[in-house]
């Protein structure tokens, strides 16, 4: 019985996974190679629940240990999910700053062009004055 348990869990959290690394792309929390490495680990469980033969070492458990481990294993997994939600989101702030970097620089670069500009017409205008008293 813990066996079809630990089963079934398999399968319902490979879903709840797979459907989980989906939704939060689609909002653009989540980062598409981390959406398909959950995706592809959802799918992965759903199999390992789903076949009997992936699944028969779940029968050699003992009743106490099967729940625990299934608990322990649902605990690592939504810590992973939690780590890759926060390094995606760290990600596309990292774009995002790198994008603004280059537009003060560029921005920084025409403005050190006008003022060079603006130095010479000054300069010439003070050559022109200059030869003029002279």
């Amino acid at each position: 019985m813990d066996g079809t348990i630990i089963r079934i869990g398999l399968v319902v959290g490979g879903v709840v996974l797979f459907l989980f690394g989906f939704w939060t792309h689609s909002f653009k929390k989540l980062a598409v190679n981390y959406a398909v490495i959950w995706g592809l680990l959802g799918v992965l469980m759903v199999l390992m629940g789903a076949i009997p033969i992936l699944s028969e070492w779940t029968h050699m458990l003992a009743p106490g240990t099967g729940l625990a481990f299934f608990c322990v294993g649902a605990l690592i997994l939504f810590t992973e999910v939690q780590n890759s939600l926060v390094i995606s989101q760290l990600n596309m702030k990292n774009r995002e700053l790198a994008m603004q970097v280059a537009m003060l620089n560029q921005e920084s670069e025409r403005m050190m062009h006008e003022l060079e500009e603006l130095v010479r017409e000054q300069e010439e205008a003070y050559a022109k004055k200059d030869s003029v008293r002279d």
